[in-house]
């Protein structure tokens, strides 16, 4: 979030947490600080100053030989942020979900900023955990353990525009050598991903971080190609892998899944048709084959594949090779 676009309550608890470092410093701030630190006006500035005096009785006073603001009173602590009974039935659901991702690069700093909410949030609002745990249930997602120095040199490389030099386990087990350019991390059905430029194959592709087996930076920069679009990549994609033509599916399902299949939102494209016999015909346009397949094939034997041929094809040369299997 920008300076100039934070919320009042955010900027009066800084400015108090300003004075009290001035304090500490002996340097104490004024105005002209707190328009620098917010990228707010003077007048803005004044408004916030007034209301923590009238409104939240803080003892602010403008010492004329110092040139800054001081607390009469430093034992005065602002009032904890008032909340209601359903935003601290969701805080604290927000804290049972965080337990479920302990193994994730991001838990310590995730719960560090929950914990600093705890701290400011009025008193007498609280859920009981017994209750919670009683009677609200969150099934944890199947997830991949993740390097946390993986994550983080990915991390810095795609804050930094520099490309890397890694080994990766695709798969089916097969070990290349790649360079990247790191462009976004993106965290889908319990693992974590890399959207990066594939200098060998031109084009960008999606790398399961679990599967890194070696990262280096090579100190080089890059630009990242005008034409990406981290929201267009996903939403073109079914599932996580994208980055091919897109294609146009159709696929009817029979009438007992009807319910199910429209109730969901499995792809941003997705149109619904319901036919006279009950059968719902689903159209979406879409890359990510090798997921769409395996997706098609669960719903097996409720789904017909109307077009494209192309995936009409592969999906009846799996169901070949997956009877050949059985027997």
């Amino acid at each position: 979030m920008k300076a100039g676009s934070r919320p009042q309550y955010y900027r009066i608890r800084r400015m108090v947490q300003m004075v009290r470092e001035g304090a500490e410093t002996g340097y104490l701030p004024n105005s002209s600080d707190f328009m620098k630190e917010f990228e707010v006006s003077r007048r803005t500035v004044a408004r916030d100053l007034d209301f923590l005096r009238d409104e939240e009785n803080a003892p602010l006073a403008y010492d004329e030989a110092r040139h800054g603001f001081r607390l009469t009173d430093e034992t005065y602590m602002l009032p904890p942020v008032r909340i209601s009974r359903r935003e601290a039935f969701s805080f604290a659901l927000a804290r049972k979900l965080l337990a479920h991702y302990e193994d994730t690069p991001l838990h310590l700093d995730m719960r560090s900023v929950l914990d600093k909410i705890a701290e400011s949030l009025e008193g007498d609002v609280t859920i009981e955990p017994d209750w919670l745990s009683e009677h609200v249930g969150v099934l944890p997602e199947d997830r991949v353990r993740i390097d946390p120095d993986v994550w983080a040199k990915l991390a810095g490389c795609v804050e930094r525009c520099e490309a890397v030099r890694a080994t990766y386990q695709t798969f089916d087990g097969r070990v290349s050598e790649y360079e990247l350019h790191p462009y976004h991390l993106l965290a889908y059905h319990g693992n974590w991903y890399l959207m990066a430029w594939n200098a060998e194959k031109g084009r960008v592709a999606t790398f399961a971080l679990s599967r890194f087996r070696r990262i280096a930076a090579t100190g080089q920069g890059y630009t990242r190609a005008a034409e990406f679009s981290p929201e267009t990549y996903a939403r073109q994609a079914f599932g996580i892998v994208g980055g091919e033509k897109p294609i146009k599916v159709r696929l009817l399902f029979e009438p007992k899944l009807a319910v199910y299949i429209t109730e969901r939102q499995w792809h941003p494209t997705q149109e619904f048709r319901t036919r006279r016999d009950g059968r719902v015909e689903m159209r979406l346009e879409t890359t990510g084959r090798k997921e769409l397949v395996r997706w098609v094939l669960s719903w097996m034997p409720d789904v017909k594949v109307l077009a494209p041929k192309s995936l009409r094809a592969r999906i009846a040369e799996k169901l070949r090779d997956g009877l050949r299997a059985q027997q």
